[in-house]
């Protein structure tokens, strides 16, 4: 029965394009959260900075510790662990850059592109009547956005999914840089 496979192709339609336009606007909650962790790194760069100032050690202890010269201390305990951070927040914000850089989401094209379809359509059957080309219908045309809307959700998922996992990182190397500057605040206090 056409009438019933025309339903069942617009509730097609409708889950795809919910699911295109959920992809789409996650893409921009992932820069916000983004936008959140480089701000904290931001923080934590500032607070790291502050910490490393107050440890008072020079390169000559560093070397002498590392090379087993001289034992170990808590200064040179701290140091270490301002150094994790410091490296943690340089990694974090290069993640943060990775996942904010532009990219081409795909979207729904405009009407006019599927204005010209049925256009070019007409005139190749026109020109061309002995190749038997069926007109655009309803039918071909709900199917052809279906697969641009399939298609959309494929490459901006892929887009959203490698965004989604830079982020992570980016939030595990603010983490890191987190917990070694309450690592360093310890050792301080007590």
């Amino acid at each position: 029965d056409p009438m019933a496979t025309m339903e069942v192709m617009r509730v097609v339609e409708s889950a795809a394009f919910v699911r295109d336009q959920q992809e789409f606007a996650l893409g921009d909650t992932l820069d916000i959260k983004t936008g959140l962790i480089l701000a904290a790194l931001t923080f934590l760069a500032i607070q790291t900075g502050d910490l490393m100032k107050a440890t008072s050690i020079s390169h000559v202890e560093v070397l002498a510790t590392v090379t087993g010269k001289a034992h170990v201390s808590s200064v040179f305990i701290q140091w270490l662990a301002q150094l994790a951070s410091v490296l943690a927040i340089i990694g974090g914000g290069i993640y943060c850059v990775a996942v904010l850089m532009p990219r081409e989401y795909d979207r729904e094209p405009p009407p006019s592109k599927y204005m010209n379809w049925i256009e070019d359509t007409d005139k190749y059957r026109e020109t061309y009547p002995e190749v038997e080309v069926e007109p655009v219908t309803a039918e071909k045309l709900t199917a052809r956005r279906i697969e641009n809307a399939i298609a959309n959700v494929q490459t901006n998922g892929a887009h959203n999914k490698r965004k989604s996992d830079l982020m992570f990182k980016a939030f595990a190397c603010a983490a890191a840089a987190f917990a070694a500057n309450i690592f360093t605040l310890a050792i301080r206090l007590f």
